[in-house]
């Protein structure tokens, strides 16, 4: 009799859980945003494009060769997706190209978010996305995972809005892990500007709960901040809305397009690694002319 009285309370409490999770669009809409239109390239332009550069055996070794580090794994993985063909001659160019709108657009990836001006520039584009899953941190997730070489290559090609602030924000802390504070960067214009590093960003840390900004560090010399405080509220919620909809920290890229905040991509943060004990024969060891050290006379 208790077992059964167990089995039926356990019966009711999965008819409450939802068949399936909700999309990412609908997560971004509970949190009073939009994701932009685009459409999905098909995971055999992937297949296609592997196959014509005759690069699936090289992926394969290369990932499970034991005698490279991971960082010499991911620079010779990139090296050689980035120099692939992809080009509309190819069977691979052509499949991205049947359903890609017309640019300018995004390329968002699972590992990277890329901006292409026009149809030239698609390809590339989208190759650099496929490149960015061979980084360390996703190659490292994988092989940890057991399928080092298991890269998808899904990416989707989203219409380019004309923003006037684009950023990324952190739902946790990216080195602890700790929840409590949600830290975004931000710089004018679109996303490209900022993920290249080449724009002067304004950083935020805001309290999780309220949006309120609890440590601000502008990036033009005028000291003046490019978010409002208004729009660090809407940062804040939709941080809090995605961290529940993944079940973990994750990292949104966001752009504010008028009255839009529109998310480019929204991925899950990568653990803190643990420190390394400070007897193990592997851990970095600073160079001997960094230690304080006095010469003895």
């Amino acid at each position: 009799r208790p077992a059964a009285a167990c089995a039926s309370a356990a019966a009711r409490r999965r008819g409450k859980v939802p068949a399936e999770s909700p999309s990412l669009k609908a997560a971004v809409a509970a949190a009073g945003a939009e994701v932009p239109d685009g459409v999905e390239v098909p995971d055999k332009a992937w297949t296609l494009f592997v196959a014509e550069n005759g690069m699936g055996q090289y992926l394969e070794d290369t990932a499970s060769d034991a005698s490279l580090g991971l960082r010499r794994k991911s620079a010779r993985l990139r090296a050689r997706v980035l120099s692939g063909r992809l080009d509309p001659e190819t069977a691979a160019g052509r499949a991205v190209l049947s359903v890609a709108p017309s640019c300018p657009c995004t390329v968002l990836g699972p590992d990277s978010t890329q901006a292409a001006a026009d149809a030239g520039t698609l390809l590339a584009a989208v190759r650099r996305a496929w490149a960015a899953s061979w980084d360390p941190g996703p190659l490292g997730a994988r092989l940890r995972a057991g399928r080092g070489a298991a890269a998808i290559g899904r990416v989707r090609v989203a219409r380019a809005y004309a923003a006037e602030v684009s950023g990324l924000i952190f739902s946790r802390d990216p080195g602890s892990g700790r929840r409590g504070r949600v830290l975004v960067e931000a710089a004018p214009g679109g996303l490209d500007a900022l993920l290249s590093g080449a724009a002067r960003t304004d950083r935020y840390a805001l309290d999780e709960l309220t949006g309120r900004a609890l440590e601000v560090s502008p990036g033009e010399p005028d000291g003046r901040a490019l978010l409002s405080p208004a729009r660090l509220k809407r940062a804040a919620r939709l941080a809090r809305a995605l961290d529940a909809w993944r079940g973990t920290g994750v990292e949104v890229a966001f752009s504010f397009s008028g009255t839009r905040l529109l998310v480019e991509h929204a991925r899950a943060l990568l653990p803190p690694a643990p420190p390394a004990p400070a007897k193990d024969a592997l851990s970095p060891r600073p160079a001997g002319q960094t230690l304080p050290v006095r010469a003895v006379r």
